[in-house]
């Protein structure tokens, strides 16, 4: 990649989901998306400003729900924040940041206002009921502790209208309608959207593995069908709220 600065993003660097329940991608499809981050990713990523903004908060015990790796948690651990990061999928964890525990963030084993801050980043779309979620993140967090959620919206990716048969689809946790499922559940909420072009994929090997990532059905044979460069724009949104 180029040495030219990259805007920040405001958005996700990842995949959107496909369908609402959460399956650990296999190799393959893994491989194919560390390709695409590695070489064709033109912002930067969005951890070290959700990052920034607890540490400004003056968090001190930070819960990153959801987290896969904890790369939140990896950042402000080095600040010298307590963390521990939470997830259901063991191979995530095996490489996650520590101290991690394995667990459905709709029942977490944690105390009450056992945090100052918490992240839901790119999770809730998994969860058949967002609102219990949400109202555990709300019961670990102290009073007036941090909480943020994150989501791609339902147009996420417009440039694969037409190619992905998900695309357009609701799931639980929308950025359309995040901010009325975390209001309902910790009252008044700040949405920070974003609308940013986060790859270009230069050739037909790129949008493949694009394609692959995101887990398009027949993603080889679309791919033919596609004329090069191909940009990817994200949309969604951070939706932040105080317990």
């Amino acid at each position: 990649m180029s040495d030219v600065p990259r805007p920040s993003m405001r958005g996700i660097s990842a995949p959107s989901p496909a369908g609402a329940s959460y399956v650990h991608p296999d190799k393959a499809r893994l491989a194919a998306f560390q390709r695409v981050y590695d070489n064709w990713r033109v912002v930067d990523d969005i951890y070290p400003d959700l990052a920034g903004r607890f540490e400004r908060a003056g968090t001190g015990r930070f819960l990153e729900l959801g987290g896969g790796r904890g790369p939140i948690a990896a950042i402000l651990a080095e600040h010298g924040v307590a963390t521990c990061v939470v997830d259901t999928d063991a191979q995530m964890l095996a490489e996650a940041h520590r101290p991690a525990v394995r667990a459905d963030i709709s029942t977490l084993p944690l105390a009450d206002a056992a945090a100052d801050g918490a992240a839901a980043v790119n999770c809730l779309y998994f969860v058949s009921d967002p609102r219990v979620a949400l109202r555990e993140a709300r019961r670990v967090l102290r009073a007036g502790g941090l909480f943020v959620a994150s989501a791609p919206a339902r147009w996420n990716d417009p440039e694969l209208e037409g190619i992905d048969p998900q695309w357009g689809m609701p799931s639980p946790f929308d950025a359309e309608d995040a901010p009325a499922l975390v209001g309902e559940v910790f009252g008044e909420v700040e949405v920070e959207s974003w609308e940013v072009v986060a790859y270009v994929l230069p050739d037909r090997s790129a949008i493949a593995d694009y394609l692959h990532a995101v887990n398009v059905p027949d993603w080889e044979s679309k791919t033919e069908d596609i004329t090069p460069p191909l940009r990817i724009t994200k949309l969604g949104a951070h939706v932040w709220a105080r317990r």
